[in-house]
């Protein structure tokens, strides 16, 4: 718990010290914080039931971070400046109603008191009770904030019939049996229960653009389901083009396709979160692309130094020709064929012989065996060297 303050103190400066110092105790706490928040949650019978107990717990999280950073009087980080507008205008896609937000909300003054009275001394109440108004002005002021964002959200939902659709996909991908709600989902949608679906995600940080890329094709057959997380935009439609002529194809973001009637969109949402990080920049990938990446990061705490190991042999030729060597082993990886490797790369097959051996050769690993070329995608995928090549 936090010291006593000095009862002897007469101006302000201890108990400000006393405050910084408890509330550092109340952020060291924050895994507790948040389970007594989601606890309190379910016993008010919250109307969240559409919503994800991920989501429910990493805004809690970041709600929680937010109002002890201000009763810090810090500046707060970039990712949660936008917060309280990021937060009400994801609750109003999501369909929450507004009192069950603002009850929600509220929640937060309730479990950082009951934090707060966990880390301070018995002794020190009354310097506790002296702190009241300001936790409690402090997270009215963030109700107020996600209030109006969630107001200014609900009245543009109002005219646009995405506010139908949001609602429905909230209940397909929360759902714990996707396939108990999809045919229910399919009926609100106006889409197929049972054809082949794709999911494609993109990050934040692209997601105006890639709004940009399919707004015509939101007024045709052709047009996606579109659905907001908070780190990311999720678009979804009945697969209709191959990847090259993907409307998204130029947008950094992951696609998972082949995805067998409604209910596999949820679970194809999921793969899609775990894989979008590791997608490179500029263009679409495809699900399978992202498998070395994915092992490599996987493995990397378990065999620290296996990429570099595995390939050190690499850096045995000059970089020129170890660049050449590692592209055409990537490009022979994508079609097992020497004779359209050496199409696609302009050049002689023979060519394509050679540079395959010298893989070969300097790794010890053949490119022609399946399992040997499964390791050097990882090995590649984890040595992170731009000299090396890129996936």
């Amino acid at each position: 718990m936090t010291s006593t303050a000095p009862s002897a103190a007469t101006d302000d400066a201890p108990h400000d010290e006393w405050w910084i110092a408890t509330l550092a105790d109340l952020r060291d706490d924050m895994d507790a914080l948040v389970d007594d928040f989601v606890a309190r949650l379910q016993a008010v019978g919250s109307g969240y039931e559409d919503i994800s107990a991920g989501d429910i717990r990493a805004t809690a999280r970041e709600t929680l971070t937010l109002l002890i950073t201000e009763l810090r009087g810090e500046p707060l980080p970039e990712h949660l400046r936008d917060l309280p507008h990021r937060l009400g205008v994801r609750r109003a896609r999501q369909g929450v109603d507004r009192d069950r937000l603002l009850e929600a909300v509220r929640l937060d003054y309730r479990v950082l008191w009951a934090g707060l009275t966990r880390v301070v001394a018995a002794s020190d109440a009354a310097l506790l009770v002296a702190h009241a108004e300001v936790v409690l002005s402090t997270v009215e002021d963030y109700i107020s904030e996600v209030q109006v964002a969630f107001l200014n959200e609900l009245e543009t939902l109002a005219l646009d019939t995405r506010a139908a659709e949001t609602r429905a996909m909230a209940r397909l991908l929360a759902a714990e049996r996707p396939d108990e709600v999809a045919a229910e989902v399919a009926a609100e949608l106006g889409t197929p229960l049972d054809a082949e679906y794709e999911v494609v995600l993109v990050p934040s940080a692209d997601a105006a653009s890639a709004h940009r890329l399919v707004a015509d094709l939101q007024h045709t057959r052709a047009r996606f389901l579109i659905w907001d997380f908070d780190d990311g935009v999720l678009f979804v439609r009945p697969r209709a083009d191959v990847l090259g002529r993907h409307p998204l194809a130029t947008t950094r973001g992951v696609v998972v396709d082949e995805i067998a009637g409604l209910a596999g969109v949820a679970e194809a949402a999921r793969l899609a979160h775990l894989l979008a990080p590791y997608a490179p920049e500029g263009r679409l990938s495809d699900e399978h692309e992202l498998w070395p990446p994915v092992a490599a990061d996987a493995l990397a705490p378990i065999l620290p130094g296996l990429s570099a190991a595995a390939i050190s042999g690499l850096r045995a030729v000059p970089a020129g020709d170890r660049g050449r060597i590692v592209e055409t082993f990537l490009a022979y990886c994508e079609t097992g064929s020497v004779k359209l490797t050496a199409e696609a790369g302009f050049v002689h097959r023979n060519t394509v012989v050679n540079r395959l051996r010298a893989f070969h050769d300097l790794t010890g690993m053949d490119p022609t065996v399946p399992r040997d070329a499964a390791r050097a995608l990882i090995a590649l995928s984890g040595a992170r060297d731009p000299d090396l090549g890129s996936l």
